[in-house]
């Protein structure tokens, strides 16, 4: 998520939040008004019908503000306001028909204390609409103390007129107080949320380069395979275990892919590369899981095969040939990919305690072996191919003629 739209659903949260706020107050102010019913009929018995009818319009105009401003948080202000304006209207002309003096003064400190205490308090609204409901008040208190009262001003200062005075002062600055600490909140919360999606972003950034790193540290890049490292943390595991459990065998392979320079000579490295990933492929194919085969460097392979018996690790072998031979390269697909493998077993009931290195070295010998019988096998082909048709005209192969290297197989 961009900060900007970040910025936006904070505003946006803001006002609901400052919506539901609102709201709640509301629906206390409804239970308060029903709540002086009673008072109405006892204190009030001249009157008490038309208080009644006062009151529930009330509690009715809140009940629409509240139901205007659902679904619309940027009307809860308003709503606030005209709800406010209909109470103090009712509050200012139900003081005017009152005639007791202990009733008029419960009555006027109940107006101070709802209007100019608890509605800057428990909203939030700007001051300057706290301002606008105590002009109107204060207006239509004294026209209607005016009209209908029997009391004189002295009287209502007396019985609760300087209450009424002091929440006229200071409601706005309680207004501006309360309003100013929930935006703060909500700026705090703001903040707070940036910082949390720039830490998820940092954190999503860093666990993706942690990834990458850990790709790099683990895995050939050119094959995907497992890297000699992580090969052979796998097979020190491997060999730990075995040799503690006692009851499973060990099964290495190691593979030296045959031809490999001279593709690189005659047909170019990225045929080189081919020839590597195409092993790779075949090694991938072969191997289960918690088995694995890593690419020890250039044309090396090495397969860890843990549980696997001799019997076991001789088929894959095998399995690895004809899926090799099945294979061919784009740059010359007339072209046999082989490659010399060296199988061993590792049976810790049979054989002495040993290491990683030694199983490494053995397998690498038994490899080499078979490389050089395939060679003696290939030049005794060559001989045969090359002898005369005329069994008794044998003839030796040419002198200062050598045959291939081993590093052509």
């Amino acid at each position: 998520m961009m900060l900007a739209d970040l910025d936006l659903e904070a505003a946006k949260e803001e006002r609901r939040q400052q919506a539901r706020v609102n709201a709640a107050f509301l629906l206390c102010a409804v239970i308060g008004l029903l709540c002086y019913l009673p008072f109405d009929y006892w204190l009030i018995a001249p009157h008490w019908p038309l208080f009644w009818a006062g009151r529930l319009g009330s509690i009715g105009l809140i009940v629409a503000c509240l139901w205007w401003q659902h679904g619309h948080p940027e009307r809860s202000e308003m709503a606030v306001l005209i709800s406010a304006l209909g109470v103090g209207g009712f509050l200012a002309w139900g003081a005017a028909w009152i005639d007791d003096t202990e009733v008029f003064f419960f009555w006027n400190i109940s107006t101070a204390l709802a209007l100019f205490v608890l509605v800057p308090v428990a909203t939030v609204w700007h001051w300057r609409k706290m301002v606008l409901l105590n002009g109107f008040m204060v207006t239509a208190y004294l026209l209607c103390f005016l009209l209908w009262s029997p009391f004189s001003f002295f009287t209502l200062g007396q019985y609760g007129g300087v209450f009424l005075l002091v929440g006229v002062l200071i409601s706005p600055l309680l207004s501006q107080v309360r309003y100013f600490n929930f935006t703060r909140a909500a700026t705090l919360r703001m903040e707070l949320a940036k910082r949390n999606a720039e830490l998820s972003v940092t954190y999503e950034r860093l666990a993706q380069q942690h990834q990458e790193l850990m790709q790099l540290a683990n895995f050939d890049a050119m094959t995907g395979l497992p890297n000699r490292r992580r090969g052979m943390a796998f097979l020190k595991g491997s060999l730990a275990n075995c040799q503690q459990e006692m009851r499973w065998p060990l099964s290495l392979m190691l593979i030296d892919v045959d031809h490999l320079k001279p593709v690189n000579d005659t047909l170019g490295h990225a045929a080189g590369d081919q020839l590597i990933c195409a092993v790779a492929r075949a090694l991938e194919s072969l191997v289960d899981k918690g088995e694995m085969a890593c690419r020890m460097g250039g044309d090396e392979f090495l397969v860890v095969l843990p549980g696997a018996s001799q019997r076991d690790c001789r088929a894959r072998a095998e399995a690895l040939r004809q899926a090799l031979a099945d294979q061919r390269l784009a740059a010359d697909p007339e072209r046999t990919i082989t490659a010399s493998i060296g199988t061993l077993t590792y049976a810790p009931w049979d054989d002495a305690r040993v290491d990683m290195d030694t199983l490494i070295q053995r397998v690498d010998s038994e490899m080499y072996h078979n490389k050089r019988r395939v060679r003696a096998a290939r030049r005794e082909s060559a001989k045969d191919e090359q002898a005369p048709k005329d069994p008794g005209s044998a003839t030796e192969y040419p002198e200062g003629k050598d045959w291939p290297s081993l590093d052509d197989f």
